[in-house]
């Protein structure tokens, strides 16, 4: 057997040694790619049970703040704003962070990756657009509250409830900016970390 046999027998055993590592790199990287989309899925869950939460939620409150508006003479301008405000915000959140687990499980990364990129900057001016909605929404109640208070017979019970009102919405409106505030960011940090995990396995 001469030098060429040897050299072509070794060349051949590296080039099966090379295949094997290629399948092995290749059935890894599909391992690692199918545990991403699960954590994907998983991750979302929280955000997509809270918009429900929220569209469970709204019926309840439009019924309760409508028999509050009736049993205080509130603007019924007012309530159709709120009502309007409630149901915008509740169907953009909606729209905004729907994302099909089909897509999440089977679409490129990088089509996921872009999707939930785009997510971030609509839920971010949405987020503004709600916050100066639910600013005009207290003022308005404050000076509603104020005229039911300035107008109902003194020390009467519709007058102590205006009074009491008006503590309520600035507390339940610095509370609930809290909580919104508390709740975008942890959803922008949801995307950004499924992101840079997409990135991390596409440079890997």
């Amino acid at each position: 057997m001469n030098d060429n046999t040897f050299h072509n027998n070794d060349f051949d055993q590296l080039r099966e040694q090379m295949s094997i590592l290629k399948q092995k790199l290749n059935q890894q990287e599909i391992v690692n790619e199918r545990l991403l989309r699960k954590s994907m899925s998983s991750r979302f869950s929280w955000i997509k049970n809270y918009v429900w939460g929220q569209i469970i939620l709204v019926p309840f409150l439009l019924i309760i703040l409508f028999f509050g508006h009736k049993a205080m003479g509130l603007s019924w301008w007012l309530y159709a704003f709120m009502a309007v405000m409630l149901v915008g915000d509740v169907t953009v959140d909606y729209w905004i962070n729907r994302i099909p687990k089909a897509e999440l499980m089977n679409n490129d990364l990088l089509q996921v990756g872009e999707h939930l990129a785009r997510m971030k900057r609509y839920r971010a001016i949405a987020f503004c657009i709600a916050i100066l909605m639910v600013i005009i929404w207290v003022i308005w109640l404050v000076l509603e509250l104020l005229r039911v208070s300035q107008t109902a017979e003194p020390q009467s019970f519709l007058q102590g409830v205006a009074s009491g009102g008006l503590i309520g919405a600035v507390i339940g409106g610095v509370i609930g900016l809290g909580i919104a505030i508390l709740v975008f960011r942890k959803m922008q940090k949801t995307n950004d970390d499924i992101i840079d995990q997409i990135d991390a396995l596409r440079q890997e």
